[in-house]
């Protein structure tokens, strides 16, 4: 099976030949690999902290500006709001109050276009998409103070986070919630 993006041989930069890519090395040369991508800082605009999530408590939400860092304990969610949708990188300064850590921290992430997604459990979900494409993120934290990069690059406005299987002697505190927006525009850089 042979499929082709272009119909003149000069013009094709790949073409797959039994399920294998071949680059054109001549266009490949023409290409610059070296521009830098353009991103820009976004931080969340406000938050709310609650421990059930779901459309009642979604549309009551008590909104309070980032001011700084935020505790969160058992069963408590934290929901920021970048106040756009934006497509980037995520990033949380992640540290302790309390009692020294005596187990790792497990953080669930939920990253959403609309705010009524973040009431959807991810796991009933039954659709032609798969199951990849939905937005959360689960992961273990060994060792606090720590900043938590996401390395998966997400479209969303709001984020929540809930650390989960916690310990009951110490919170994790959040702060420094930053989000990298990547620049469709070369021109928006400067």
């Amino acid at each position: 099976m042979t499929v082709t993006f272009s119909n003149e041989h000069d013009h094709k930069f790949q073409k797959i030949t039994d399920q294998c890519f071949t680059a054109n090395p001549k266009l490949l040369t023409k290409a610059s690999l070296s521009v830098p991508l353009a991103t820009r800082t976004i931080r969340p605009q406000r938050y709310f902290v609650a421990t059930k999530i779901n459309q009642a408590t979604l549309a009551t939400a008590a909104w309070q500006p980032v001011t700084g860092a935020i505790a969160l304990h058992k069963h408590e969610r934290l929901i920021y709001d970048l106040g756009a949708l934006y497509v980037g990188h995520f990033q949380v300064a992640i540290d302790v109050a309390g009692s020294p850590m005596d187990a790792p921290l497990l953080m669930r992430t939920r990253f959403a276009e609309r705010l009524q997604e973040l009431s959807v459990d991810a796991s009933r979900v039954t659709s032609w998409l798969p199951t990849a494409w939905i937005q959360d993120d689960m992961r273990h934290v060994e060792l606090l103070p720590a900043t938590v990069n996401f390395e998966r690059r997400y479209s969303c406005r709001y984020i929540m986070l809930e650390p989960v299987g916690q310990s009951l002697k110490w919170q994790p505190v959040l702060a420094d919630a930053e989000f990298e927006k990547s620049l469709e525009d070369f021109s928006q850089a400067a």
